[in-house]
């Protein structure tokens, strides 16, 4: 019987080993291919950058755009060899994983080998069916007889499940085997293609220096460009906190009882749906990527020089399709200096401003829905860039756009 309990321990462990590998395997599956999709995002992200920047090269003189384009493209870059370093350091940990797996098994084939290659002795002691028939036969009472025959079956049962383990065992070990090698191999690749990234950043950052250089050169310039854009930006702000307020008396008479901005039954719904898609709204451009932020921050060039922005700069492709973010009412058309068109649409209580546009294909009083196109996105030949200004207001206070488009 000491044989039946020792098997069953064994065959007991063996599962939980199994389903404890298993549950890895599916774990670490995952964990790598996440490695693998941010990996890909960032070359994409790469190429997407060269491919604005291959327009800006055109231009003989350098530009803000230009900075901004090589300051993205550098900040993906960084982000490549992040994701790269992550995956080297994975495949560092399985490979650890492996050579402590292909130690134990190593370790736990040699004690099956010992255990079965004592058995086969034993058993080969014990091969002549006249001696088992003895060993039988003289059993003090049928009882005894019957736990001998239960015993010698057990036994044959336990010999021949060592030895199942044995190759069980032998296939686990070449599979590991080949799974570090095939580990080892894939961080060859990683750690070339992380020297090529790192020769490529340092060439980059060399780039902006270069740039950063002959721009401070023309700081004057800089700084009347910079004074221009702020008298625009508080212009449109004015603009806009007089739309609000005014969009607010109308409602209100319009619609009493409805809140300090009058909503209907209906653009409560609309406003309470707005805010509950916070993280998931669609770009206003399809295609595209946050050159300058929201708030206050330093100036790219100008030392000591703080910029505001009220909402977030998108730099986009050339005659890129400015779209809806929401479904909702075009409140305002505008035309203003420095910024082109500008459309304000109505979301209930919130307000998107879409600033910088060539040309708008909708007019005051449409009703929009998300991702319809409302107009197409200015693109400055002196600066080589394509810049939607896009903000986002929730009654007369500005939120950070970012907050609120789909992150990828």
């Amino acid at each position: 019987m000491g044989i039946n309990k020792l098997t069953c321990n064994k065959i007991f462990y063996l599962v939980i080993a199994l389903l404890f590998l298993s549950s890895v395997d599916a774990f670490s599956q995952h964990d790598i291919s996440t490695l693998k999709k941010r990996k890909e995002q960032n070359s994409k992200d790469i190429a997407y950058t060269n491919s604005l920047l291959s327009n800006t090269l055109k231009n003989k003189n350098v530009t803000l755009g230009q900075l901004n384009l090589l300051n993205q493209r550098i900040k993906s870059r960084q982000a490549l060899i992040q994701s790269i370093e992550n995956e080297i350091s994975y495949i560092n940990s399985q490979i650890s994983k492996i050579n402590a797996d292909v130690k134990d098994l190593e370790d736990e084939l040699n004690k099956l080998k010992q255990q079965y290659a004592k058995v086969i002795q034993y058993a080969y002691k014990q091969r002549n069916s006249h001696e088992k028939l003895m060993f039988l036969l003289s059993s003090k009472d049928f009882n005894q007889a019957y736990k001998r025959y239960k015993y010698l079956q057990q036994f044959s049962e336990y010999s021949k499940e060592q030895g199942k383990q044995i190759g069980s065992r032998k296939d686990s070990l070449n599979a590991n085997m080949l799974r570090l090698k095939t580990a080892k191999s894939e961080k060859v690749v990683l750690l070339s293609d992380k020297t090529k990234e790192s020769q490529s950043l340092a060439q980059e950052k060399s780039q902006q220096s270069e740039i950063i250089s002959k721009l401070k050169k023309r700081e004057k310039q800089l700084r009347d460009d910079l004074r221009k854009q702020q008298q625009y930006t508080k212009k449109l702000e004015k603009e806009i906190q007089k739309i609000i307020e005014n969009q607010a008396k109308l409602a209100a008479r319009k619609n009493s009882g409805g809140g300090k901005y009058g909503l209907t039954p209906e653009e409560k719904v609309l406003s309470e749906s707005f805010d509950q898609n916070k993280g998931k709204l669609p770009w206003p451009t399809q295609t595209g990527f946050i050159s300058e932020k929201f708030g206050e921050h330093k100036h790219a060039v100008l030392k000591h020089v703080n910029v505001r922005n009220d909402g977030v700069n998108i730099t986009t492709d050339s005659n890129a399709e400015c779209r809806s973010i929401f479904k909702g009412e075009v409140t305002h058309i505008l035309s203003m200096p420095g910024l082109n068109n500008v459309i304000i649409i109505r979301h209930g209580e919130f307000f998107s401003v879409y600033s910088n546009l060539s040309s708008v294909t909708v007019k005051k009083g449409d009703t929009v829905t998300s991702k319809e196109k409302i107009g197409v996105v200015y693109t400055d030949q002196a600066q080589s860039q394509t810049v939607l200004k896009f903000q986002l207001w929730k009654g007369s206070t500005k939120l950070d756009p970012s907050l609120w488009l789909y992150r990828n």
